[in-house]
């Protein structure tokens, strides 16, 4: 694996609060702090609580390759969408030229959605093999464009980090080291297991 910039967005938010918390600080702005959005289509005005003056997110994804119509009228600087493979994809390197083609700043993207576990668990089930051969094609030609790409966001499990160790072995078989600018992470526990999951990730 070659990884050249270590970028954990999965859990900046999380860690950066906590710091301010204990200095007593108020956090502002960061370029780390990132939103999942999922629209509220019951309530469809609180979509905009994330883009309201004083908010400190700047960029969001959505698991998908087009931006949220809720923030349509919202330009790139000022909230950033980040695309996503979610899964395998024939025409995502495509897509992608053509958001740029057409006035979009895309300067990250997303890749896999934890491809380690199962469709029923909202995972992506997709094999490491499989997925290399994708990158290959779909992700790893956007790095001429300036674009930082995410290593694929495994589950916080140690299924994750064999499925991302072998994602990277099969990238290497093919000839290419799949480089990552930064590695999403998954963590639903306490900060003591996630501080030991970074450990292994950083391994891998």
């Amino acid at each position: 694996m070659h990884l050249s910039t270590t970028l954990l967005l999965a859990i900046t938010s999380y860690i950066t609060s906590v710091c301010a918390a204990d200095n007593d600080e108020t956090v502002g702005s960061s370029s780390k702090r990132g939103l999942v959005f999922v629209p509220n289509s019951k309530y469809p005005s609180d979509n905009q609580v994330w883009v309201q003056p004083g908010s400190d997110l700047s960029w969001y994804y959505n698991y998908g390759i087009a931006a949220s119509p809720a923030y349509s009228s919202t330009t790139q600087e000022d909230f950033e969408f980040v695309p996503m493979l979610w899964g395998t994809s024939t025409t995502f390197l495509t897509d992608i030229k053509s958001l740029v083609a057409t006035g979009r700043n895309v300067t990250h993207v997303l890749t896999y959605n934890e491809p380690d576990g199962t469709s029923s668990t909202g995972g992506s089930a997709i094999s490491p093999s499989v997925a290399a051969a994708n990158w290959i094609s779909q992700v790893e030609p956007l790095r001429a464009l300036g674009i930082k790409t995410g290593a694929p966001a495994v589950t916080g499990s140690p299924r994750g980090i064999t499925w991302l160790s072998n994602f990277f072995s099969a990238c290497a078989t093919a000839g290419t080291n799949c480089t990552v600018d930064f590695i999403p992470l998954h963590w639903y526990g306490n900060f003591e297991g996630l501080a030991s999951f970074i450990g292994e990730i950083r391994g891998t």
